[in-house]
């Protein structure tokens, strides 16, 4: 018979996050940091462009390279990168108030007054430099200053490059500039795509120094925007490109982190005594954090026993139920089978909240509640950066998945979906940074629906089969009121 955990480790999962994001400007907290070894090349000076959608780590990450306590605290995790050269400095994020690096206002007055994007990053880049140059204008120059300063003579530009990259190479460092929430750089989508042009061309110039790198974080459809990446010779910088994706074990090995870091001691004690007594997995106190030991964060087959223990091993009476701790990843996962950190831990965070049982710190209805708050999270999310999905997914409801694309056609030419995604691009008119369904508005009707498909499965929304029909993955579905057989419910 499977051993269980003290009903106490319950109120370990109240201590889990449940806030909307994180904010690239604000330090992590040492207990909350979880490094995976797939996550390396986020933090490696060397690559570009990192890509990832929203709760896979992003600001995360950003937050990590410009926060000396908590790199050197990575640090260790990823001996290859170097981290303790790094100089991290952030170049922009969500923080509206921050004046360490210009705002979507001072951006849209520096371009009002004719400059070029790319004259507005050199700028950002020699004034967060952590090693300053006399012959610059000085931290307390405005923006704009600085920007009029960068434009004026290109050759004394080039010359304070050349002026860090060698003070830098004399110190042994390496300086990084972390650019985050990048859809937040103007207030519509030209706007955005004119800033990532100058991003871009720096991000390839600074390639001829040592010392100097740009990190720059971006959203999945600003990487599939054909328009973004006009900028001659960008596909250098995609090459190594870095795509954010947790595997069921870092998801996991994550949760034991901040289960066995709760704020309450006694159940965090609980958690981590029942995990060391009844399966040998012992956690290490690694300055003052407890960090799961090799097995607990990197091997299922104990991770499976842990998570047996905490919510019995089936959603059911038996197998052909799922199994708990395959279940919760697998119906949180997009189509392309991955799930984001901040959905599993809203899930579980949930799940311990509705849980009733008296035997287990999860059960099988707490579980299938916490599946459908991320579920509708998850899509509330999406919805806000892509408002077309709103009408494209409430179009669908009531339908059945799998499904042809015919059948599908046939639904969204029933409730007229294309005249009404055109109606809502009309009324935006770029007044806001919407983002159209790819070229679906452009296309004759008869292309219009293939290509919303093909939209939504880039997106990760749909997937196909072999046989060529669509199907979506729960995460997405339950939300979206579409059925599928033999599947959990939309809603309760």
């Amino acid at each position: 018979m499977t051993q269980r955990f003290p009903i106490i480790v319950r109120e370990s999962f109240e201590s889990l996050p449940d806030e909307a994001s994180h904010i690239a400007a604000r330090a992590p907290e040492e207990k909350a940091v979880f490094t995976p070894a797939d996550h390396a090349g986020a933090l490696d000076p060397n690559r570009a462009i990192v890509v990832g959608d929203r709760g896979t780590g992003k600001s995360f990450w950003s937050s990590v390279l410009v926060n000396k306590n908590i790199r050197q605290l990575v640090a260790q995790s990823y001996p290859r990168l170097k981290l303790d050269r790094v100089e991290g400095r952030l170049g922009f994020s969500d923080d509206e108030f921050n004046s360490e690096h210009p705002t979507r206002p001072v951006i849209a007055k520096i371009m009002t007054a004719g400059h070029s994007a790319e004259d507005l990053w050199r700028a950002v880049t020699l004034r967060r430099a952590p090693i300053p140059d006399k012959n610059t204008p000085g931290y307390d120059a405005s923006w704009l200053d600085w920007t009029q300063w960068t434009a004026a003579s290109p050759e004394r530009c080039n010359a304070a490059f050349r002026t860090l990259d060698e003070a830098l190479i004399r110190n042994n460092a390496i300086y990084v500039l972390a650019l985050d929430a990048l859809d937040r750089l103007a207030m519509d989508w030209e706007g955005i795509r004119r800033q990532m042009a100058g991003i871009i061309r720096l991000a390839l110039a600074v390639r001829a120094l040592k010392a100097v790198r740009l990190k720059i974080f971006i959203r999945p459809d600003m990487a599939e925007d054909s328009g973004l990446w006009t900028v001659g010779d960008a596909s250098k910088l995609r090459h190594s490109e870095v795509e954010l994706t947790w595997k069921r074990r870092d998801l996991y090995g994550l949760l034991w982190t901040l289960l066995a870091n709760a704020n309450r001691d006694d159940s965090a004690r609980s958690f981590r005594d029942f995990c060391a007594s009844a399966f040998g997995a012992k956690f290490n106190l690694v300055d003052n954090v407890w960090r799961p030991s090799n097995d607990l964060a990197e091997d299922e087959i104990s991770q499976q026993k842990v998570f047996h223990a905490l919510a019995g091993d089936f959603m059911g009476a038996g197998p052909k139920r799922g199994d708990t701790y395959k279940w919760v990843p697998n119906h949180l996962s997009d189509a392309a089978g991955f799930a984001a950190p901040r959905s599993f831990l809203l899930a579980m965070k949930r799940a311990a909240k509705e849980t009733k049982s008296r035997e287990t710190v999860l059960d099988k209805s707490g579980i299938e509640s916490g599946a459908r708050h991320a579920s509708k999270i998850r899509v509330e999310e999406l919805t806000e950066d892509y408002h077309w999905m709103t009408t494209a997914l409430g179009d669908m409801a009531s339908l059945v998945v799998p499904l042809t694309e015919s059948d599908l056609a046939a639904r969204w030419q029933e409730r007229g979906t294309l005249q009404k995604l055109k109606s809502e691009a009309e009324k935006r008119n770029n007044d806001s940074r919407y983002i159209p369904p790819g070229d679906v508005l452009a296309a004759p009707e008869d292309d219009a629906y293939e290509l919303l498909v093909e939209q939504l499965v880039r997106l990760k929304i749909f997937f196909r089969l072999a046989d060529g029909r669509i199907n979506m993955p729960d995460l997405f579905r339950l939300q979206a009121n579409v059925r599928r057989k033999g599947g959990m419910r939309p809603r309760a």
